[in-house]
């Protein structure tokens, strides 16, 4: 938790952008396992953790050749990376690359959402706060 001043800060609520909230929704709630919240035509809600993450449709998903990273990556915890990335593939979510372990912090693998947003599946090897 993050002190300034007198206040507290606590991550509770992530927004997601994406091109189809159809897709959004079959991804997160149906491969990924996510409980639902709330939902609307445009947006959805869905729980993991402690964590609120909204998801809204608007996105554009652009075509080009520059692989541009920013904005927010999400990072998914599990128990066992290998029978979750096992669990994830029978689900038909792909992995870019193979697992990145950084010592003494964590392991893991990074893949995508259908609007391109950058996830990743990670077993802590302590634990990261």
């Amino acid at each position: 938790m993050a002190k300034a001043g007198n206040m507290e800060l606590k991550l509770q609520h992530a927004v997601v952008r994406e091109a189809s909230i159809a897709e959004a929704k079959d991804f997160y709630l149906k491969k990924l396992g996510l409980e639902v919240l709330e939902e609307a035509p445009n947006f959805f809600a869905a729980k993991s953790g402690s964590v609120r993450l909204s998801f809204f449709e608007g996105y554009e998903k652009t075509d080009n050749s520059v692989d541009v990273k920013t904005g927010v990556s999400l990072i998914f915890r599990d128990g066992n990376l290998d029978d979750a990335r096992k669990e994830f593939e029978s689900k038909g979510i792909a992995f870019s690359g193979e697992v990145i372990d950084i010592p003494d912090f964590h392991k893991f693998l990074e893949f995508e959402d259908p609007s391109g947003n950058v996830l990743s599946l990670a077993e802590y090897h302590v634990d990261p706060v």
